[in-house]
């Protein structure tokens, strides 16, 4: 049986996607290890893949797209303005995604640079990540990771921060947070947010009003439900996805809630739909095209051969707001803590 990239790295000890690297010709692997690669694969019989030749063979410039879910609309809209920016440029655009998996983001990057992509543009999953292999551009887009690469995304604590002192100008104080993996450094960053508009008004949120999990309709349900149980329900609640907000609107109607009457809520992350739904959505919306053309130009500069260090770019978002926000006397036994101010 012909040997594989992965028998050939071992034999070399070096990462699988070096060996591709120099097996297609890259210019960034080290000469040294380009020939001993070289040898060792006609030593051990390899032969490239029919894909893989013709991938290589047409000369169509390929770059792998990783994100962690394509039922979010977020997500589908950013592949598909990605797409757009790199085919304007020459390329095609190879996916992979993860259901935010770690095993599967490794594995998918693998597969990628195996392939001979040029580059890739990565959500990533993992925060603590071995770095890339030598010669494979990289950027990552709204989460972050270890890795010492392009950065660009949203001011995600700035924009929470914001969303929630919209909650706080309407005399709300008692606000509760519903959010993803407390593992992503976007949930952790929007968590920072939510506090700190609370702490600005002297309130210390009861931990109850944190409600962490996944960014799903279902839990969104389960947290609205949570909330509800409590002695003294929040007025209001930032929710920090789309998907969030579908379960918490779907569990509400499914108990009769009058929103906002009963229960203001705001959300992360703007959507068509926001707009149209009963009641309309008050929303932090993401700059997503503008992110997005930062993200491919930076790839493009490391494709390009930029040897510059890693840059980190921060974009501004907005508030749009809607109907889904009820002015509310303040009350000073539903601040949380003794911190509060009345």
């Amino acid at each position: 049986m012909a040997a594989n990239l992965r028998q050939i790295a071992l034999e070399c000890g070096v990462a699988v996607s070096t060996v591709s690297r120099a097996l297609n010709g890259h210019p960034h692997i080290n000469e040294e290890t380009r020939q001993r690669i070289r040898e060792t694969a006609d030593r051990l019989g390899y032969r490239p893949s029919v894909a893989a030749r013709a991938l290589r063979g047409s000369g169509t410039r390929a770059v792998g797209v990783v994100l962690p879910d394509m039922m979010n609309v977020f997500y589908a809209r950013t592949i598909s303005m990605v797409q757009d920016q790199l085919e304007e440029r020459g390329y095609s655009v190879v996916m992979a995604v993860t259901n935010n998996e770690g095993r599967r983001e490794r594995t998918g990057i693998e597969r990628l640079v195996a392939g001979g992509v040029d580059g890739i543009i990565i959500v990533p999953t993992l925060t603590r990540t071995p770095p890339m292999p030598e010669g494979v551009p990289l950027v990552e887009v709204n989460r972050r990771s270890s890795r010492r690469v392009d950065w660009v995304g949203y001011d995600e604590k700035e924009g929470a921060r914001t969303l929630v002192s919209h909650l706080i100008e309407a005399g709300h104080r008692s606000i509760a947070f519903i959010g993803g993996q407390p593992s992503f450094s976007t949930t952790r960053r929007r968590v920072e947010g939510y506090r700190q508009a609370l702490a600005a008004v002297g309130v210390e949120p009861l931990p109850e009003w944190l409600q962490l999990s996944t960014y799903s309709p279902s839990w969104g349900a389960e947290a609205l439900d949570r909330l509800l149980a409590l002695p003294e329900p929040p007025t209001a609640v930032c929710a920090s996805s789309s998907e969030l907000v579908l379960g918490l609107l779907t569990e509400a109607r499914r108990r009769g809630l009058r929103l906002p009457r009963d229960m203001s809520f705001v959300a992360f992350g703007n959507t068509d739909w926001f707009a149209v739904t009963s009641p309309s959505v008050t929303a932090y919306e993401q700059p997503i095209e503008q992110v997005t053309h930062i993200a491919v130009q930076l790839l493009a500069d490391r494709m390009a051969g930029s040897t510059a260090d890693p840059t980190r770019v921060l974009v501004e978002g907005r508030v749009i707001g809607r109907d889904s926000v009820m002015t509310t006397p303040t009350h000073s036994s539903r601040q949380g803590s003794n911190r509060s101010s009345g």
